[in-house]
């Protein structure tokens, strides 16, 4: 099965295409903010380099969020434009489920965190020590402060957004609280592939009509129409 990949959920736009379980080609690029502009090239970049059409594409796979509203937004609406356009099937996946991959065979509770500015964060909880992380404490928006003060202990935190908070998190020394490498704080798009995969295998296609962003919680247009 040939599959493309797609994460806009953070400052990075990476794209990968997949046969057979194995990586034919992959792409990412530091955006900032700034997702819509290069997506296209990137995506015909990344098939030239796979030497493969669009239409080749079996299984279209996103990141739903949650994360940067932009990015998961124009993620997302490329997947069901291609889904729709070329009968393609296609699933999403959560960005902290995959962040956890980036944490296996380790004993202690593993929690990905993904900046959700307004000094929030978004995070869950995870037993990573098999080979497929378990979520066992569901997706949520919370305050930093808030989350280190329940957070379970000894944990492993992953996700880039540790490094702006190392000094408060590093002030808990009660907790014995471990910080992932630099190298494993990115979502990398072979797990983005292989969450995808699976869940296709398990339970098929996503409902196209039913799939939407992630956010877990208000845009500032909702905010904004809200106050009007």
């Amino acid at each position: 099965m040939i599959i493309l990949a797609i994460d806009m959920s953070g400052n990075r736009c990476s794209i990968g295409i997949s046969q057979k379980q194995s990586i034919l080609a992959e792409s990412s690029t530091f955006v900032k903010m700034r997702h819509l502009p290069g997506i296209m090239p990137q995506l015909d970049y990344t098939l030239k380099q796979a030497n493969k059409r669009i239409q080749d594409i079996e299984l279209l796979c996103a990141v739903s969020g949650p994360g940067s509203w932009t990015g998961i937004r124009i993620a997302v609406t490329m997947l069901k434009t291609f889904a729709h356009a070329l009968s393609i099937p296609c699933v999403t996946v959560n960005s902290l489920d995959i962040l956890a991959c980036n944490m296996r065979f380790v004993e202690p509770v593993v929690y990905p965190i993904i900046d959700a500015a307004r000094k929030q964060v978004y995070s869950a909880a995870y037993d990573c020590q098999s080979d497929s992380p378990q979520n066992i404490e569901i997706p949520t928006l919370k305050k930093m402060d808030i989350f280190l003060a329940h957070i379970q202990s000894p944990a492993i935190l992953v996700g880039d957004t540790i490094h702006v908070y190392s000094d408060k998190i590093q002030s808990m020394t009660k907790k014995q609280l471990l910080l992932a490498p630099v190298s494993l704080n990115q979502i990398l798009i072979s797990h983005v592939i292989e969450k995808g995969y699976n869940k296709f295998v398990k339970n098929g296609p996503d409902e196209l009509h039913d799939i939407s962003p992630n956010y877990l919680q208000q845009t500032d247009a909702e905010r904004n129409f809200v106050k009007m």
